[in-house]
């Protein structure tokens, strides 16, 4: 039997709510509105200016709803007036070999097709998602193709391939713009 008593376990220290007022008395946190300032903490705060991300879409102007006759009488397979719609080519640059192939075949057959576009270049899979979503959001572009080479051999792949599906597809919806998956395995 042990004859320890808590006097021989060291000193015991006794709950205080000291842990959570910073020095000097005041206190950061803020249960009630907004009409309260917190209190100062002694630390020279600098002023930032709050970053405002702007769409570089174009304001629309008064034109119509409907297209023109003219553009429905257009065969389906024609070629549509340059510039008129804008794809951005994403492409990661691990595995550049294979990946540039691909896009490069995609270029030249949007190009084809009289489509604009634009080749913008990630380091790895893990940030196609991030730079899809920038460009359709702020790119100005009306779609995105994503361009990348999965290994099978990768442990993760069928984890990683079900998140980047799933991360563009969620993508494509928030932002009304389609982004295609161009991730071969």
């Amino acid at each position: 039997m042990s004859t320890l008593t808590s006097t021989d376990m060291g000193e015991l220290k006794r709950p205080t709510t000291r842990v959570h007022a910073p020095p000097g008395g005041g206190s950061s946190w803020s249960f009630g509105g907004d009409d309260v300032a917190p209190a100062p903490t002694g630390r020279k705060r600098m002023a930032q200016a709050d970053v405002a991300m702007e769409s570089p879409k174009q304001q629309p102007t008064a034109t119509p709803v409907a297209p023109p006759a003219a553009s429905l009488a257009a065969p389906p397979g024609a070629p549509a007036i340059l510039g008129t719609v804008r794809v951005a080519l994403l492409k990661t640059s691990s595995d550049a070999e294979m990946v540039d192939v691909m896009v490069q075949n995609c270029f030249e057959q949007l190009d084809a097709a009289a489509v604009s576009s634009e080749t913008f270049t990630v380091a790895t899979l893990e940030q196609l998602p991030y730079a899809a979503n920038k460009l359709t959001q702020f790119g100005g572009f009306d779609g995105v193709i994503c361009f990348g080479f999965l290994n099978a051999l990768d442990p993760l792949v069928a984890a990683l391939s079900a998140a980047l599906t799933q991360s563009f597809i969620s993508i494509s919806v928030k932002n009304v713009r389609p982004v295609v998956r161009a991730v071969f395995v």
